[in-house]
């Protein structure tokens, strides 16, 4: 199954919604507690914004927005140079009966935000709005 079969699917089961709730709480932890033994995890503001969990729940997406959006490939390094530890927390902090192979990317979702706000914020969809 290729990766991208699971991801923000729409039609994630109640299980798969409930695990990928399960496992961004319990990366958040680990990221906010410090406990990945990655320094630049440690010591910045991260914010895992979605899990993408295939239907069999052995693999897990992990989205995240750093702090400093200019350096994504310094914490892209970083969450993959810790993955080893962030999986080995994940498994003491849940109960699941396989812990999932896990992946890291930068949510891009944010980009597109700022794009379409951009553009509704322009002079000219602004007049284009406007009441005559």
């Amino acid at each position: 199954m290729n990766e991208n079969d699971f991801i923000r699917s729409n039609e994630a089961s109640q299980r798969q919604m409930r695990v990928q709730e399960i496992l961004r709480a319990a990366l958040s932890e680990i990221l906010f507690r410090g406990e990945s033994k990655n320094y630049i995890l440690d010591e910045n503001i991260i914010t895992i914004t979605h899990v993408d969990v295939s239907p069999d729940l052995r693999r897990a997406k992990f989205l995240f927005i750093p702090s400093d959006a200019k350096q994504i490939d310094k914490f892209t390094d970083a969450f993959n140079s810790a993955k080893k530890v962030i999986r080995k927390k994940i498994a003491e902090k849940v109960q699941l009966k396989y812990v999932p192979e896990i992946s890291f990317h930068f949510d891009e979702s944010i980009d597109e935000i700022e794009k379409l706000d951009k553009i509704f914020s322009s002079e000219k969809v602004k007049n284009d709005t406007r009441i005559k």
